[in-house]
């Protein structure tokens, strides 16, 4: 059975970090990695790397590494997702998400219809709020507060044991059957809703933080596929 979980780093620079994270996935039984925009320089460096070296950082795992796929955005990632969970030591920045510690993070996403993304910030800068906002809820790792940020690699190998390696956690509940629209979907909706507020509210509308409360209330209000096709009909209809 495949695993309900995909790894997805977005910007990642340092390509050991790359090549750590998919040695933590393999040890946990996690095959499926993601890299969003990953640095050309970088991204090629680990590969030739990995090819000439895997015993650098990414032993036993080059199945992981050889399958992962570059995207060029986070909603491309996410595609076949059915919900996004970011990562965040939020010591730089008040969420903006629901917040889930690290421990309630399995039954969370034991009750998602689907694969479940899990999300990771670029070392320099972690998760961005533009980042965040197409995820449902943000998991925090609690570290001490003096060093609370952590390594890609170890965060990645943390969140692939609680998630995988304690297997009966992830096992789907007994619930109906409720088809809800990715993320690219959704960012489709977005854009006619932005589209139809700036007609009627003017050019001065559409700043990125009120783009991400429109994003953000679309993942709150859970709609499902049927119900999102329905305001598409409905916004294209009142152009």
């Amino acid at each position: 059975m495949p695993s309900p979980l995909k790894i997805i780093l977005v910007k990642p620079r340092n390509p050991d970090n790359i090549g750590a994270a998919a040695r933590a996935m393999a040890n946990f039984g996690l095959a499926e990695l993601a890299l969003v925009a990953p640095f050309e320089s970088d991204w090629q460096e680990a590969v030739n790397v990995w090819r000439r070296e895997a015993s650098v950082s990414a032993i036993d795992a080059m199945d992981v590494v050889n399958s992962a796929v570059v995207y060029g955005s986070v909603p491309e990632a996410a595609e076949d997702c059915a919900q996004l969970l970011g990562t965040s030591s939020l010591h730089r920045l008040k969420p903006g998400r629901d917040v889930i510690l690290l421990s309630e993070a399995p039954a969370f996403i034991s009750a998602a219809q689907g694969k479940t993304g899990i999300l990771f910030g670029s070392e320099k800068t972690g998760l961005t709020k533009e980042d965040l906002s197409f995820c449902r809820a943000i998991i925090n790792i609690p570290t001490r507060e003096k060093q609370p940020s952590m390594n890609l690699g170890q965060s990645v190998a943390v969140l692939a044991y609680e998630l995988a390696a304690r297997g009966n956690a992830l096992k789907p509940s007994a619930q109906r059957e409720r088809r809800e629209p990715n993320l690219v979907e959704t960012e489709h909706t977005v854009k006619l809703i932005c589209a139809r507020l700036g007609r009627e509210a003017g050019p001065h509308w559409g700043r990125e933080a009120q783009v991400r409360a429109i994003r953000q209330g679309l993942l709150d209000a859970r709609l499902t596929k049927a119900a999102m096709n329905a305001l598409n009909l409905l916004l294209k209809s009142q152009r």
